[in-house]
Parts: structure tokens; C-alpha cells; sequence
């Protein structure tokens, strides 16, 4: 599939990232809190999470007015120029086979641009785990992200989206998340952290449209 992206850059007034919409769980939802990103801008689910098993079920966007929309429906409603997606830990990575994963991943993409055409779409790799999660996942291991973000990456080349790996920039030697990254025992990251995100997020996107 092809025609993902048009054949002209968009124009930007400012910065680019003033133009970005960040969608994913509870990663994402914090890029609200330690990232500097506005909340109308970040979106994910009531409680702060999306389960990614459920991503095309639910109403997984809670907006700041209360109103909780799938997120086909926010995409059409807002029509962001740039949308960033993240997921497929929660009820994802470790547990679903590589063909569930990827039929729900499709899925996913391909309703967000039926929804709006004119939005350019990102998809960011799964982030990495503190090397203490062991303690409170079975499924979800280190093993199981990088498996996640290869299927991730295969829907990508098979539908022409942008893949951008942050994962591996925020890598420790032993295939966990760097220490300095650590919020918690489970995979929740630092301010540091979400610098080195947003400017990986930053590059990728200037880079594609320098295409």
C-alpha cells in the first residue's frame, strides 16, 4: 500500500513538534507530565492507558472534557497534521501470537487514515523495560518487546508507514531501559528520558519530510 504520505511537505508555522499528537498508553500519557507536552495533545485512555488488545473496540482517547472517543473517531474530529503512535505492551507484547498482533496493529493504522487522509502518521517502537519489571510481568519481557517492535516494524514496511526506534536509544547493555531512565520498577520513564524521546520523535519527522 502506497500514497501514505503526500507528495509535498506540509508547511508548519513555529516549530514542527507544536504540530505533533502523541497517541499511546501510559508512556505516552506522561509525556503530559515530564515531557513539556500539552494535554490536549497527548492522548490515551481513561486511567491514563490503552490495552492494545482492545485498541479497535474501545473508547481508548479520554479527552480533558470527559468525552471518550475510539481513536478513529478523535482522528476525525481533531484531524491532527501529525499524529505519533506508540503501543503494544498492554495486552500485547507477550501475549498475543505474531498474527493477532500485527491483524490488530493493521487495523489500527488503517482506520486512522480512513479517518483523516491528511494526517501524517508515526509509528514509535514499544519502550524498553526497567530491569526490575521481572518482579511484577510473565509475559511481558525484554525478549517480548523486541519481538513486539519487529512486528511493528513489518506492519510499518507492509503499509508505508514511518517507523521510528527509540527503543534502542534508551538501551542499557543488559537489554534493559538505562538506569537514569527508571521511574518505577515497571516501565515508566524519567524526564531525561522523554527528552531523548521527543528529540528522536523530532529528527524522524523533520528527516521524512526532507524526503
Amino acid at each position: 500500500m502506497t500514497g501514505i504520505f503526500c507528495n509535498t511537505a506540509p508547511v508548519f508555522a513555529g516549530d514542527i513538534m507544536d504540530s505533533v499528537y502523541f497517541f499511546g498508553d501510559s508512556t505516552t500519557a506522561h509525556l503530559a507530565l515530564r515531557g513539556g507536552i500539552p494535554k490536549e495533545r497527548v492522548w490515551s485512555g481513561t486511567g491514563n492507558t490503552v490495552k492494545f488488545s482492545s485498541v479497535n473496540r474501545e473508547k481508548c482517547v479520554h479527552f480533558e472534557n470527559g468525552e471518550d472517543l475510539t481513536l478513529s473517531e478523535a482522528v476525525s474530529k481533531v484531524k491532527p497534521k501529525i499524529l505519533v503512535i506508540t503501543l503494544g505492551v498492554s495486552g500485547g507484547a507477550g501475549n498475543l501470537s505474531e498474527n493477532d498482533f500485527k491483524s490488530i496493529y493493521k487495523k489500527m493504522l488503517l482506520s486512522v487514515k480512513e479517518a483523516s487522509p491528511e494526517t501524517y502518521v508515526f509509528v514509535q517502537s514499544v519502550l524498553p523495560l526497567s530491569d526490575k519489571s521481572v518482579k511484577h510481568y510473565k509475559n511481558i519481557t525484554k525478549e517480548a518487546v523486541v519481538e513486539a517492535n519487529n512486528w511493528i516494524k513489518d506492519v510499518c514496511d507492509e503499509l508505508s508507514f514511518p517507523f521510528i526506534n527509540t527503543h534502542d536509544l534508551l538501551l542499557a547493555d543488559n537489554g534493559y531501559l538505562k538506569p537514569e531512565y527508571q521511574n518505577d520498577e515497571y516501565m515508566h520513564l524519567t524526564k531525561a528520558a522523554y527528552k531523548v524521546i521527543l528529540e528522536n520523535i523530532g529528527q524522524a519527522i523533520k528527516n521524512k519530510f526532507k524526503e
